[in-house]
């Protein structure tokens, strides 16, 4: 359990995860087969069942297998954020890596090591992640007897922590894949792994199993040592966010279609219960420390500067805790991240494609952010009672926009110099003349927007403040429960008001708690009395409140709407905005510029989405190799 390159570091040690040696790497990485047949990475048995901690060094390799979607190269996704799959972004990179997936042709062989996996780089997605993870998990689960000495509590820690990766990691495959073989066992190369796939429904049924186990062994707070191992509660919010994807439409289908379907309403309810008894369950344990963050917290949600670099909303988070530029490029530090993922290079001062590769934000999301009317109400900007004016776009927005995204003229940061910086994606500002200007953009279009939502504000804060913060992966928070409890609610009884039983909130109610939080109070009478109002206005919170974090691409799936959202040549849109102002350049302060607006086409940001890529295909090389294994239809 020791590792002599690390001056005795226990493989054991919280912090160890991600940090082992390269002979641990090249075995890890050398397993490219489908659910591979050496779950012991060639450890011997003597390594991994010589006590508790070498049980649990073994163990925690499982958490290196987590997706981290603010990694760079986390999941061979480059320069390129799991949003620009979605509406959520344009990349802005001419070689985005998400070029392939955005073209519809997933079994391509260029590039699909991207989100899609079908390619075979061990290393990469989380598609080979999950079979991975399973792999370790399945082995403490199948040989935890063969450990001496454990404790009671040494046994449900570990078998707590395998059971709850194991489902973390099985839902990783069906959410991409549909149903799934049962993967229960060791695989040992006897043909045995050649199972037939079961249903969705099936799947997530055994599943069921693991989370219910992990919720009985699992304790209810871990020492700070520990922190981000999942807890009781972690478990908890998984089983309903599990049972609402298992409720909603694309789930409904078996493996032979893909029509759009209803919600299944009883498998709503349960949804609709089990994150009711996630929230009570918070309520009633006050030392997990777990609350909804209050409206003046909400800046800080994803902001740290001190240990344990967490916050009372996550309730399930990836704990591989570098900072941004740890986990990159040492000698580069924050600048290569912001560089590959948020800004543009008057912020991190990069040249050629370095200056064209960050994520812009798209129109399609700021349209979801809702106005003040008149009468101190906020409504969808289409709604009359808005008045929204397309000429003073950013009047009175859910302030929620403003802590997420940097629009033409805003002014925000400073040089290393001191002097005040502004985001010049307008019509011949700097930052537009880059991106239109650079080859390695293909002339794309500006969006008009920067992502502000992860990145902290300050004098030169890119160099100068990247040590002292993290940028976690958080999987599950408070606030998504509620928005579960909400969406399962409603889909349950058919009514915004209404309870299911033994539930303390209606969809209503619950959707009211976030939208008070963040200051915009109730969702409107004219919008909770009209069924298809409050549908939208729930997927309208949803995708505010969980911008940016990995929820949209499965959300817009599992709802089955992606093909309607992708439906135009160029679904993807933008802001141009022009200044009024000829002499522009010579005004010193650009947020008291004037513009006027116009919603553009993202050029050639394309979505190409057909009834089949509602499931992702398996490769062919699966395929081709497992008798019983039926490919997803229209592949």
């Amino acid at each position: 359990a020791t590792d002599p390159k690390r001056k005795g570091k226990s493989i054991s040690d919280p912090w160890y995860s991600g940090r082992f040696d390269e002979t641990y790497r090249d075995v890890v990485s050398g397993c490219e087969d489908f659910l591979d047949k050496s779950p012991d990475m060639g450890l011997s048995e003597d390594d991994v069942y010589k006590d508790y901690a070498s049980m649990k060094g073994f163990m925690d390799r499982a958490y290196n297998f987590l997706d981290n979607f603010h990694s760079y190269q986390n999941c061979n996704n480059g320069r390129t954020h799991i949003g620009a799959i979605s509406d959520e972004f344009a990349s802005l990179f001419n070689s985005a890596e998400s070029k392939v997936v955005n073209s519809g042709n997933w079994l391509s062989k260029e590039g699909t090591d991207f989100e899609i996996g079908n390619g075979s780089n061990g290393n990469g997605t989380s598609i080979w992640k999950a079979y991975k993870g399973l792999r370790i998990v399945n082995r403490v689960i199948h040989d935890i007897d063969l450990v001496p000495g454990l404790s009671e509590g040494q046994r449900n820690e570990l078998l707590g922590q395998s059971h709850f990766l194991r489902a973390w990691f099985y839902f990783q495959l069906i959410k991409r894949y549909g149903g799934m073989p049962v993967f229960d066992q060791l695989f040992v190369g006897d043909g045995d792994e050649d199972l037939p796939r079961k249903t969705y429904h099936e799947s997530h049924d055994w599943m069921m199993t693991d989370i219910e186990k992990a919720v009985t062994m699992l304790p209810d707070v871990w020492d700070d040592n520990n922190t981000g191992r999942p807890n009781k509660v972690a478990a908890m919010a998984f089983k309903s966010m599990a049972q609402l994807y298992d409720a909603s439409p694309l789930m409904q289908n078996d493996l032979a279609s893909v029509q759009v379907m209803s919600y299944d309403k009883e498998r709503a309810k349960l949804a609709a219960q089990s994150a009711n008894a996630v929230l009570k369950y918070i309520r009633d344990h006050p030392e997990t420390e777990n609350r909804l963050m209050s409206k003046e917290e909400y800046t800080n949600i994803f902001y740290w500067k001190v240990p344990p670099y967490t916050q009372p909303e996550y309730l399930w988070y990836n704990r591989k805790q570098n900072t941004p530029g740890a986990n990159y490029n040492a000698n580069e530090g924050f600048t290569r991240y912001v560089r590959a993922f948020w800004l543009s290079s008057e912020y991190a001062q990069g040249t050629g494609n370095d200056a064209a590769s960050y994520n812009a934000p798209t129109q399609n999301m700021v349209d979801l952010y809702e106005k003040q009317g008149d009468d101190g109400l906020y409504y969808p900007i289409s709604h009359p009672n808005a008045k929204y004016d397309d000429q003073k776009p950013y009047e009175k927005r859910d302030p929620r926009f403003y802590n997420n995204i940097l629009y033409p003229g805003n002014k925000w940061g400073a040089n290393a110099s001191g002097a005040a910086q502004y985001i010049t994606t307008y019509v011949d500002g700097n930052m537009y003349k880059t991106v239109v200007n650079n080859n390695f953009t293909n002339k794309r279009q500006q969006t008009g927007y920067l992502c502000k939502k992860y990145i902290w504000e300050g004098e030169d804060q890119w160099k100068k403040l990247y040590g002292l913060n993290r940028v976690i992966t958080v999987f599950i928070r408070v606030s998504q429960v509620y928005l579960d409890l909400a969406e399962a609610s409603f889909e349950a009884t058919g009514s915004a008001m209404a309870k299911v039983e033994g539930c303390d909130y209606s969809a209503l109610e619950a959707m009211n708690v976030i939208r008070n939080r963040i200051g915009i109070g109730n969702v409107p009478d004219v919008i909770c009395n009209d069924e298809k109002a409050f549908r939208q206005a729930i997927r309208r919170e949803r995708a505010v409140e969980l911008m940016f974090e990995d929820h949209r691409w499965w959300d817009i799936r599992r709802w089955m709407i992606a093909h309607e959202l992708f439906s135009e040549q160029y679904p993807i849109k933008g802001m141009q905005a022009t200044p009024k102002n000829a002499n522009h350049a010579n005004v010193k302060d650009k947020s008291t510029l004037e513009f006027t607006y116009k919603v553009i086409d993202v050029v050639p940001e394309e979505r190409i989405f057909e009834m089949k890529n509602y499931w992702y295909p398996f490769s062919m090389n699966d395929a081709a190799s497992l008798n019983n294994l039926t490919q997803n239809p229209g592949w």
